[in-house]
């Protein structure tokens, strides 16, 4: 049983979808990839290895990473490789487990910082140290600098990876497609009050100073 799978969270970009998919079906045959469609958007599953789940509203990108972990973890996979619909990773599984073998399952992988959380490797020990993403952040924005400050808190190794910077990629292609899916403006408000600061300047060591 592979205890590997990828995680990909779409809501308007099935054009974009389909092409990194078609790449990791060659690239990865083995490797289980976990799809949630946020927008009806009738994406075909023409591989025994690509699951995909259907929803009647945009969870937003950290309840649909919730909900895919969720997935994962009764499937009894350990290893989540979370990909943006709108990022190509072309590698294959033995490049992603020499990646692994670098750290253990208390280490948290992560693309540079350049692309935005496109692409990381989340293990089940980490997310069940750490906890779920906060969906208190609605949409998009800061659900990633909050899991980032959380991990910190809690003493995770965070391993900055080269070899996880996307090959294509193409920054916030679903916020171009339709900004109302931005939360930015509302999840920044609630990431001050809940850390008493911007990411890199947090002041509090527990949520809203409690």
């Amino acid at each position: 049983m592979q205890d590997l799978c990828i995680i990909i969270p779409t809501v308007n970009r099935k054009d974009l979808l389909m092409k990194a998919l078609e790449s990791y079906t060659e690239l990865m045959p083995e490797v289980t990839k976990l799809i949630l469609d946020n927008g009806n958007q009738d994406i075909p599953c023409n591989d025994d290895n690509t699951w995909i789940w259907q929803s009647t509203q945009n969870l937003g990108v950290a309840a649909s990473w919730n909900y895919l972990i969720g997935k994962a973890i009764v499937n009894d996979f350990k290893y989540f490789l979370i990909l943006n619909d709108d990022v190509i990773l072309q590698k294959d599984e033995a490049q992603i487990r020499q990646i692994l073998s670098k750290g253990t399952p208390e280490h948290f992988y992560l693309c540079r910082p350049f692309y935005n959380w496109s692409s990381f490797i989340l293990s089940k020990k980490v997310y069940e140290k750490v906890g779920p993403f906060d969906e208190n952040f609605k949409k998009a924005y800061f659900e990633d600098n909050d899991y980032m400050y959380r991990m910190r808190l809690g003493g995770v190794s965070i391993k900055y990876v080269d070899e996880l910077n996307p090959d294509i990629y193409l920054n916030s292609q679903t916020l171009e497609k339709d900004p109302t899916l931005s939360g930015y403006v509302e999840n920044r408000e609630y990431f001050l009050q809940k850390w008493g600061g911007l990411p890199e300047s947090e002041t509090f060591k527990t949520p809203f100073n409690k």
